[in-house]
């Protein structure tokens, strides 16, 4: 059923996702900056729909944000969302697809919004659905990829309205849409967005994560209501996304390096309360990858969620982690679609053996 998001729930969509992007999806600061920027514009908010809503002959494309999130805090975003979504609607529509709707790429404190903010201005609904359910480093580790969604035709400008337009030999090679979209982001001074992965609805609800967006808005408000009457934000997160609770425990240790733009990294937890005398390592490639027990056993992987957030109730990006947070450790099952394809972990496999595990698939129990 329709429904009309507002300021409240799209604030809490930010947060859910920000716990939901496990890791990554970027920041919630900008975020938040776009959503005051919606509403200026759309005072009302925006409509979301459920996928079932979507008709199989409607069209709807996803629209992110690529490039530095300090450059996107200091230059702003949003011009950029409107101008590559017009060039792909254009050039799909020399197609005979008429975009009516958009959707998120991927779950994440920025990313889940700016389909809701080119939406506002353009007065169209989003639909309730996102091509990841959960953030991710590469194109190759999103559910199109694994159900054949093409990332080519792919659409991309900045702020001043500069277009890109590409298309790869192999409309499915992510590998080389990624490299390509690099580059333009680093030209368009590393604040850029795009817009590609146009699906009718019956794509949609075959390779999509479904319902992913309400799911945010629950997580969001249940973490909002706990810390409202006093509550443990922690607990309620774990119960609002049907998760286990890993680990509480003050971050001692964080090591990043970056490598071909990418956050490579681990930290350390030393246990508080309950875990008192426990360590507990995760590593993550902008997202969290694999969690690590102080014993040396792996708790859980991709594409299972390893999601953090602080012991008072505020989610966390690893790129906002610091050392001295007591914070703590959820995982989650993954979508449905991502455990029941043959090859949902194998597309992770490459990055997880660069880390050094070389191991299996560990679901959250």
């Amino acid at each position: 059923m329709a429904e009309k998001f507002g300021k409240r729930e799209l604030e809490d969509v930010i947060w859910g996702a920000t716990l939901l992007g496990a890791g990554g999806g970027g920041s919630p600061k900008n975020g938040l900056k776009l959503l005051e920027d919606l509403l200026k514009a759309s005072p009302e908010g925006v409509t979301l729909i459920s996928p079932e809503e979507f008709g199989s002959e409607e069209y709807a494309v996803m629209v992110a944000g690529i490039g530095s999130p300090k450059v996107l805090m200091e230059k702003g975003f949003g011009p950029e969302a409107i101008y590559a979504f017009e060039a792909i609607s254009s050039l799909q529509a020399l197609a005979g697809k008429r975009i009516t709707h958009l959707y998120p790429g991927e779950l994440g404190g920025f990313n889940v919004m700016p389909p809701f903010y080119v939406a506002a201005l353009k007065g169209m609904p989003v639909v309730d659905a996102d091509g990841c359910g959960r953030a991710v480093p590469e194109l190759e580790t999103t559910l199109f990829y694994l159900y054949g969604i093409p990332s080519s035709p792919c659409a991309m400008a900045d702020s001043k309205g500069n277009i890109v337009i590409f298309y790869t030999r192999n409309p499915m090679d992510s590998t080389m849409a990624e490299n390509i979209a690099r580059h333009v982001s680093t030209a368009f001074g590393m604040g850029a967005a795009f817009a590609t992965w146009v699906v009718n609805g019956e794509e949609l609800r075959r390779a999509l994560a479904l319902n992913t967006v309400t799911l945010c808005r629950r997580v969001g408000a249940a973490i909002r209501e706990a810390k409202e009457r006093g509550g443990d934000p922690v607990r309620a997160a774990v119960e609002a996304v049907g998760g286990v609770e890993l680990f509480r425990g003050k971050v001692a240790d964080i090591s990043t390096r970056t490598v071909e733009g990418f956050d490579f990294g681990r930290f350390k937890l030393e246990g508080v309360g309950g875990y008192q005398g426990k360590t507990l390592t995760v590593e993550f490639k902008n997202e969290n990858m694999v969690v690590w027990s102080g014993e040396g056993e792996a708790l859980a992987t991709v594409p299972d969620l390893i999601c953090t957030m602080t012991l008072n109730g505020t989610p966390l990006t690893n790129a906002d982690m610091e050392v001295g947070m007591e914070i703590a450790v959820i995982a989650a099952s993954a979508s449905e679609k991502w455990r029941k394809h043959p090859e949902g972990f194998k597309v992770w496999k490459h990055i997880l053996e660069k880390m050094g595990y070389t191991g299996d698939y560990v679901p959250v129990k």
